[in-house]
Parts: structure tokens; C-alpha cells; sequence
């Protein structure tokens, strides 16, 4: 079994570089395709999920949410995937961008280590 992510930037990529290895079981393998932003990902999911020829291969794609309206990214990047012939492919929207899940609430980091202009 292989999980192949598209991802929007290489910010992503490092950081499922580390992280998968430590979450996935041993015998499923990953690779990690990333792109030069939100709109070079959107542009190459039909044609990477169209050509993509390895058996027991899953999908999922990650991009940040940004400005956009969550719900309506994800029904547009999912409409994407099933004109690629892949409608089972997961979509994970980054809530906001990729730095929030690493930092999380700025007010209360700035209150927590009582340092003043984060938030």
C-alpha cells in the first residue's frame, strides 16, 4: 500500500518527512510531491492523479485554506479528483496555513510566555 500527498508548498513536505515516518506502520510506503503553490497544486491534480499507474495507491492532497471559504475549496479540489478518476482521494484543507498547526494560538503563547506583539 502506498499514500502519495500532493502538497502546496515544501514547507509541507519537510515536515510529513518527519512526521509520517513516526505515524505510518512500516508497510505502507509514502511519497510526498509538492508543488510551487496553491495554484501550480490545483493545475497538476488531474493530470498526476490520470497518469499515476502503481496499484493500491491512495491520495491526498493538502493545501492551505488562506482566504478562501473551506467548504467550496474542498467541493472544487474534490471535483478535481473526479475528473482525474480518483473521487475517493482525501482532501485535507490546512486551517489557516501550514505555521498555525505549529504555533496554534497566538494570543495564548503570547500570554503564556508573557511575550508582548504575537498575537
Amino acid at each position: 500500500m502506498r499514500i502519495v500527498f500532493l502538497l502546496e508548498e515544501e514547507s509541507m513536505r519537510e515536515t510529513l518527512k518527519v512526521l509520517l515516518p513516526k505515524l505510518l506502520p512500516d508497510e505502507i510506503a509514502f511519497q510526498l510531491l509538492s508543488y510551487e503553490g496553491k495554484q501550480d497544486l490545483e493545475k497538476a491534480i488531474i493530470h498526476q492523479l490520470r497518469q499515476w499507474r502503481i496499484p493500491q495507491t491512495y491520495f491526498v492532497i493538502m493545501r492551505d485554506q488562506n482566504s478562501d471559504d473551506c467548504i467550496k475549496l474542498k467541493q472544487r479540489l474534490k471535483k478535481l479528483c473526479q475528473q482525474a478518476g480518483k473521487p475517493n482521494a482525501l482532501i485535507r484543507i490546512v486551517c489557516h496555513e501550514l505555521e498555525a498547526w505549529f504555533l496554534g494560538d497566538l494570543a495564548a503563547v503570547e500570554k503564556a510566555f508573557n511575550i508582548k506583539g504575537l498575537a
